[in-house]
């Protein structure tokens, strides 16, 4: 070998040994700084409050309806939340961390105004790819970072909650789930939750452009003569039907909100993590 080379390695070796312990000391350091910051959320954060059991019971028997929203699209914020908020109803977003603060979508201060009214924030994946595409450690991932994420904005109450992005997933996601303690999943699979409940696939009534409103009425008539449970999902809130055929004019969002309303008294209209206390799901 070279005479020179040898002096060069000899020199790199060196230096190595010399900052190593200030190399493994920097990364204490900071593997101590991120223990303490995740400390200080946990603090920062709080528990989350307990809801009143007794009250809990009262609403056992009756049916159930839950509004739930993909995606964080900003139109659930000005133009869904004003019309469950006039009614004194909440809803139960399904947030994409990555999307939260870009065009079209919710920013984090909008977020913080739906938890603080009662809203859900549930888990749709770190960065909303087909989890059936994915290796199961590529699910657990985008599953686990979902939740930290809501975790460390403090939006705990639901973070354990998942909802497959474009409906997607297999056994392994199911496995998942069940390893990691999750609460529940919803599907996009279109149907009334009936009292037999498979936690991690529960069905839902998409409201799309072509959803007919009287029809939608005669299946909240059916759930509250059966006591069963109606999740509807939404995404973007606007009249015109767009190429995904993924929007819901306000209107109609407004007439079934008011159908919802002069019901009440014959069903429960909960977020979904309300739903799960009231079926002992935890």
């Amino acid at each position: 070998m070279d005479k020179k080379l040898v002096i060069v390695y000899a020199i790199l070796i060196s230096l190595f040994t010399i900052a190593y312990p200030f190399m493994k000391s920097s990364e204490s350091y900071l593997t101590e700084v991120n223990q303490d910051n995740e400390l200080d959320q946990k603090i920062k954060c709080g528990p989350i409050p307990d809801r009143n059991l007794q009250d809990m019971k009262k609403k056992q028997n009756k049916a159930n309806i839950i509004f739930t929203m993909d995606d964080g699209w900003d139109t659930q914020y000005t133009k869904a939340f004003p019309i469950l908020k006039e009614k004194g109803m909440k809803g139960s977003i399904a947030v994409i961390p990555t999307k939260v603060g870009t065009s079209g979508y919710m920013s984090l201060s909008q977020l913080n105004t739906l938890y603080s009214s009662g809203w859900d924030l549930m888990n749709h994946t770190y960065s909303h790819h087909h989890l059936a595409h994915l290796s199961k450690q590529k699910q657990k991932k985008e599953l686990s970072q979902g939740r930290t994420w809501l975790n460390n904005h403090c939006y705990k109450r639901a973070s354990d909650i998942a909802v497959y992005p474009y409906g997607s997933y297999n056994q392994d996601t199911l496995n998942i789930l069940q390893e990691e303690h999750y609460r529940s999943a919803r599907t996009v699979i279109d149907g009334i939750q009936s009292n037999n409940l498979k936690k991690y696939e529960v069905p839902t009534i998409n409201l799309l452009p072509s959803t007919n409103v009287e029809w939608v009425k005669e299946q909240i008539d059916m759930a509250i003569q059966t006591k069963q449970t109606i999740v509807f999902t939404n995404h973007r809130f606007d009249k015109e039907a767009d190429a995904a055929q993924m929007n819901f004019d306000p209107a109609k969002f407004k007439e079934i909100v008011n159908y919802v309303d002069s019901k009440k008294d014959q069903l429960n209209i909960l977020t979904y993590s309300e739903w799960l206390d009231i079926k002992g799901i935890h």
